[in-house]
């Protein structure tokens, strides 16, 4: 799925992890620049929570999931942003249900964790040149973070659309116009089932028929 937000292009990966389950689904898409993540863990991810910068304002988000064992605050320094965000997911148990089990976060200066437990399916989003990290998204219970997804935006590549037509004329539906920039030559989830958007999908990506590329459809 895809979304315009401030003239960019913000799209939104994943979730991985339980997807299925009456979790409860929260979305923090555009909220502003990381300044902390604070996680909970143990044998799991037991919850994660953001501290962003909102044009200058340090505003502190909801924890989505519960008490662990371990805590860990996650500082960036100011010039420091994310580049990936990594882990795995399955059951705790057998016939358990499925949560996060472990967290990784890289940025352009070092990588933090992992956290929790690297057991079960593994999973990775990276994003670079020409794409920026755009927010979390996810699914929790009261015990666990249940599954983890992420929104990424283009630096460079702005939306515009085309000029109406006189009015005599039948208007067609807007689309966008293209660009000197691929969004998507640069961006790989790197997740069973993976994703790999190359620059052979890039009319594609540009055109009103991204969201049903991005959905598999």
């Amino acid at each position: 799925m895809s979304n315009i937000v401030n003239e960019e292009i913000v799209v939104k990966v994943g979730p991985r992890g339980d997807v299925v389950s009456r979790s409860v689904e929260w979305d923090e898409s555009s909220y502003g620049k990381v300044k902390h993540i604070l996680v909970t863990h143990g044998s799991a991810i037991n919850s994660i929570q953001i501290i962003y910068d909102i044009n200058g304002t340090v505003e502190l988000a909801h924890r989505h999931g519960g008490d662990g064992d371990y805590f860990d605050c996650i500082s960036f320094e100011p010039w420091e942003y994310l580049t990936s965000v990594s882990g795995h997911y399955g059951p705790v148990e057998q016939r358990g249900a499925v949560v996060m089990r472990s967290l990784k976060f890289g940025t352009n200066q070092t990588n933090y964790g992992p956290f929790g437990r690297e057991e079960g399916t593994p999973f990775c989003f990276n994003f670079h040149s020409g794409l920026d990290f755009g927010g979390f998204h996810g699914r929790s219970t009261g015990s666990h973070l249940s599954a983890l997804g992420i929104y990424v935006k283009s630096i460079s590549l702005k939306h515009h659309f085309k000029p109406d037509p006189p009015q005599s004329k039948a208007a067609p539906s807007p689309r966008l116009l293209s660009a000197s920039v691929d969004p998507c030559a640069s961006f790989q989830a790197c997740c069973p089932p993976q994703i790999s958007l190359s620059r052979t999908h890039a009319t594609m990506c540009m055109s009103d028929n991204f969201d049903a590329h991005m959905n598999g459809k």
